[in-house]
């Protein structure tokens, strides 16, 4: 029998997950040797009592985080609500300490409500944290078979690499509609035509997937051809990003499919050998890039950004070149940036790109009006309430008599919001500053906010990992023999992958409203715009024989 099974073994990329995972306990003996570095010239170079304890709050979070969430039972068993915490701890804890250090800055740099900041911060994780547990006991009960739903309507089927590009040009085409032909894509407000046009933008990304095709259950390789369409495909994206004046056009190509490969690495679906001279000059190059030259270019963008409307997108890539290679100019903005004085003021990181994954002075900013405006403040509470009720469609709301403006609710955000009510001019409402919950929540309804934040936490955590199924592990004599405990393949939806940036940065949100929003339009409109793109791709694949290209 044994011999029998050795003359049929699988592809070496076949293999099956096994129990034994290296990678896993790796990170996370790395990530405690770079936050105890961290830590300790944090507090030897910054050693005010007020950085000290905000530190000691990150390494007790970050022991929170490794015991609950960063196990293989979780990551196998709830792999994107796992991803999500992840996420949450590592913008609000682990990044800032890290990367404040990379900048020569203390951990609470510009922040006027240290300790405020990162008593809000801990109570959310220990709050967020009993969640994830309720809902580990809820999920083992199976009330509605919602897998098995999006499994009968291929959400879970695997795309091919012709769909790939299929999807990507018609995200591309879309963004150039939204943007350049009707301009809906610079507006709140537009058709519904137009605003569901603008949903397929996302799946401009979708081609560089391709690299990661086994978590959604792809497990052929890209070829040579495909690698230079790809590069071409991103030259192209990178044009269009600066024609957009938007740096996370170009930017969520790459940090979406790198939180792929990362959650396929602590899966155990990649093998990567951490210390080896290939990949820390590729750590390097990376780092390179991020905190010079890609770093540069964002903060480019944000100079000639004024000029975005007024100008030709020729015109425009132009003077952004331009900007990108004036090195004083880039300096000098920064500089001015640090310490100029507003009434609405986000200076935390230099690094633009860092920045979107470890600003503070978000929660510190509305933590300070919150005091301002005071807790359980009428305005802020009926804004928020309104909110829920304008994620609703249009045509349900008419039907139960609603009178919710949405053009009004929209119009601005809740850090937008939060600055008005605070006593500034009602121009300011259409700023779209970036607020953050523990602000917006004192402000809305005080500490019951961390309460609403637990309860409506769950269903998103149950709605996100349906988009996760597993199947029988394929195997091999040779490792069963070796390692005979084989662990189900886990296959993910490729809506869910596409999505795992929002998921990584959903928390922290503007406002903990943003939970019954994602239940009643966010989740459904990620399905439903998957489910259209895929079958349409599917059928003009077909009808096109792409399957004969050569990649």
């Amino acid at each position: 029998m044994r011999h029998y099974l050795n003359q049929f073994e699988l592809p070496a990329e076949l293999l099956p997950q096994v129990a034994k995972r290296e990678f896993l306990s790796s990170f996370i003996q790395w990530s405690w040797l770079v936050l105890v570095f961290s830590a300790l010239f944090q507090i030897v170079l910054f050693d005010t009592k007020a950085n000290i304890i905000c530190v000691g709050c990150v390494i007790i979070s970050w022991g929170i985080v490794t015991c609950v969430f960063l196990s293989r039972a979780s990551l196998q068993k709830y792999p994107l609500s796992t991803f999500l915490m992840l996420g949450f701890s590592a913008t609000q804890f682990y990044f800032p300490l890290v990367f404040t250090l990379i900048e020569g800055k203390p951990l609470i740099f510009n922040l006027d409500l240290p300790y405020e900041v990162f008593l809000h911060s801990f109570l959310a994780l220990l709050v967020l944290t009993t969640s994830y547990l309720i809902y580990r006991v809820i999920a083992k009960i199976n009330i509605i078979n919602i897998r098995s739903i999006l499994q009968q309507s291929g959400i879970f089927s695997p795309p091919s690499k012709s769909q790939l590009w299929i999807m990507g040009l018609c995200g591309v085409l879309s963004m150039f509609y939204v943007y350049v032909f009707s301009r809906t894509g610079w507006e709140v407000t537009g058709s519904a035509s137009d605003k569901f046009i603008q949903t397929f933008i996302p799946f401009s990304y979708a081609p560089y997937f391709a690299y990661c095709g086994k978590l959604y259950g792809d497990h052929t390789k890209p070829n040579r051809a495909y690698n230079i369409f790809i590069c071409v495909f991103t030259i192209v994206l990178f044009l269009v990003s600066m024609g957009r004046n938007s740096r996370a056009a170009f930017m969520l190509s790459f940090t979406a499919v790198g939180f792929s490969y990362g959650l396929g690495l602590l899966l155990g679906v990649y093998k990567i050998k951490i210390l080896s001279w290939k990949n820390i000059v590729i750590v390097l190059v990376g780092v390179w890039l991020f905190i010079g030259p890609m770093s540069d270019l964002g903060t480019a963008m944000v100079i000639v950004r004024e000029q975005r409307h007024s100008i030709s997108k020729q015109e425009l890539i132009k003077q952004t070149f331009s900007a990108f290679l004036d090195k004083e100019a880039i300096q000098a903005y920064r500089e001015s940036n640090r310490y100029q004085e507003t009434a609405w003021d986000e200076a935390y990181l230099d690094n633009v790109f860092t920045a979107r994954f470890a600003n503070l002075k978000y929660n510190d900013q509305s933590l300070t009006l919150s005091k301002e405006v005071g807790d359980k403040n009428p305005k802020m509470y009926e804004y928020s309430i309104a909110y829920i009720w304008a994620s609703l469609p249009d045509p349900l709301l008419k039907s139960i008599g609603s009178e919710i403006d949405k053009n009004k609710i929209n119009i601005c955000s809740f850090g937008d919001y939060l600055f008005w009510i605070a006593g500034n001019v009602k121009e300011t409402l259409s700023g779209f500053r970036t607020g953050h919950f523990a602000g917006t929540g004192m402000a809305a309804f005080g500490w019951w906010y961390l309460l609403i934040l637990g309860i409506g936490i769950i269903p998103v955590f149950t709605l996100l990992d349906v988009l996760v199924t597993k199947e029988a592990p394929l195997f091999h004599w040779k490792s069963f023999s070796d390692n005979p405990t084989l662990h189900p393949t886990l296959r993910f939806s490729f809506c869910g992958l596409l999505a795992l940036t929002a998921i990584f940065q959903y928390l922290p949100c503007e406002s903990v409203v943003f939970t019954a929003a994602f239940l009643t339009r966010g989740w459904l409109q990620m399905v439903f715009t998957y489910f259209v793109i895929y079958h349409v791709s599917r059928a003009l694949s077909a009808i096109l024989s792409l399957k004969r290209l050569p990649f």
